[in-house]
């Protein structure tokens, strides 16, 4: 068995697999849950666009840099981000 090519192919379905729960965590059904539990654990109800828009925009900074690492790591290296 080739090892490095076991290796390789390990590591591109791991990629595949965090890209796409990134993915999943930048789409309307993630932000719509966001909201609901937002809702559930304290009562406030979310429906203003501003506010939605500012809850797209917390999860994006903190998506944005988790798909910067994944991709990282899939590379082998780090990647400069200026």
């Amino acid at each position: 068995m080739n090892k490095e090519k076991v290796l390789e192919v390990v590591n591109e379905v791991i990629v595949d697999r965090l890209t796409q729960l990134i993915e999943d965590m930048s789409n309307d059904e993630f932000v719509e849950m966001i909201t609901d539990m937002i809702q559930d654990q304290t009562g406030v109800v979310i429906e203003d666009e501003n506010e939605i828009e500012e809850i797209r925009d917390l999860i994006g900074s903190r998506v944005v840099p988790l798909l910067h690492k994944v991709c990282e790591w899939g590379i082998g290296k780090e990647i400069p981000t200026e």
